[in-house]
């Protein structure tokens, strides 16, 4: 068995790589399955199941958290006997105790957002309109600017938690610390309108009434002024 693990949190580049190992696996006619979570056989009971006919299969597994320590044995042993592919595929970023455990001939790929994306995540609130707007252009050029919505509204939707109930964040006390510095520079009644009209600006777009980046840039201009 080959095993690839795509991981980390630039999730648009790393469902681009699956999407890739996909399309191949299509034009040389393999199966291509999703091994099913709600199923009552283990991982290794779908896989081993699947690998006693001869036909090249590809498997994808999308839930980390349901691949077990048994299974991880399977694949070491008698997993290499199949003429199977296994991708594991995880938006976020895997411990390296977990990536430790699978065999050394494992393919890990790993997906970081670029640096650009904190900087103007971090960059965002009031008085620093400039640099927002700067930063926002800047890297829509190489990027979708739904994708940047995307992470915009995410974003934002942290920095409101982490005023109403910060223990509840899944994330590193570091990571919980800078929201709440950031956080702090808003005013509470400002934090909540932005999110609301970011809502306003998805629906408007999705219904084809507004430009998203257009829409983005007035958002900058008068919320963060």
């Amino acid at each position: 068995m080959k095993l690839i693990v795509l991981h980390g949190d630039y999730s648009r580049k790393s469902q681009d790589r699956l999407d890739d190992f996909i399309s191949s696996a299509k034009k040389r006619g393999w199966d291509i399955k999703k091994i099913n979570s709600n199923f009552n056989l283990d991982i290794s009971e779908q896989l081993s199941a699947t690998s006693l006919f001869q036909k090249e299969s590809l498997f994808i597994l999308e839930d980390i958290k349901k691949i077990s320590q048994k299974d991880i044995d399977w694949i070491k042993k008698r997993g290499k006997d199949s003429g199977l592919t296994l991708i594991i595929y995880h938006q976020g970023f895997i411990p390296k105790k977990v990536l430790d455990s699978f065999p050394k001939d494992a393919k890990i790929e790993e997906f970081k957002l670029p640096r650009l994306i904190f900087t103007f995540l971090d960059s965002i609130y009031p008085k620093n309109v400039k640099k927002v707007l700067v930063l926002f252009h800047e890297l829509i050029k190489n990027e979708p600017v739904e994708f940047v919505f995307a992470l915009m509204a995410r974003h934002l939707r942290d920095l409101y938690w982490v005023r109403v109930e910060p223990k509840s964040l899944p994330y590193p006390s570091w990571r919980v610390g800078k929201l709440k510095g950031q956080s702090s520079k808003f005013k509470f009644e400002t934090l909540k309108d932005l999110i609301a009209r970011m809502a306003e600006i998805d629906i408007a777009v999705k219904t084809s009434k507004s430009d998203l980046i257009s829409s983005l840039d007035l958002l900058i201009v008068f919320s963060l002024e």
